[in-house]
């Protein structure tokens, strides 16, 4: 009896699956693109002005809140 609902519930999980599978398939056909938006464009002003803080040596998170960004994104944005 075990056996058998182990069988149906694993071939459910292979159904499941190759509906997924289909279904992004799909999408990606009509063009649409998955996945988290970035969180923003490199703006080259804002670029230009973190640079600026950072050579007059404050800190990350003092340009951070100067510039209203956090911390990890001035410091992705200086690489």
């Amino acid at each position: 009896m075990i056996g058998i609902l182990a069988a149906v519930a694993k071939q459910e999980r292979v159904r499941l699956s190759e509906r997924t599978v289909a279904g992004l398939q799909r999408a990606k056909a009509q063009g649409r693109v998955g996945g988290r938006p970035k969180a923003e464009d490199t703006d080259h002003k804002l670029v230009a002005k973190i640079e600026r803080l950072r050579a007059q040596g404050k800190s990350f998170r003092a340009i951070a809140v100067e510039v209203g960004k956090s911390p990890n994104t001035v410091q992705r944005l200086m690489r």
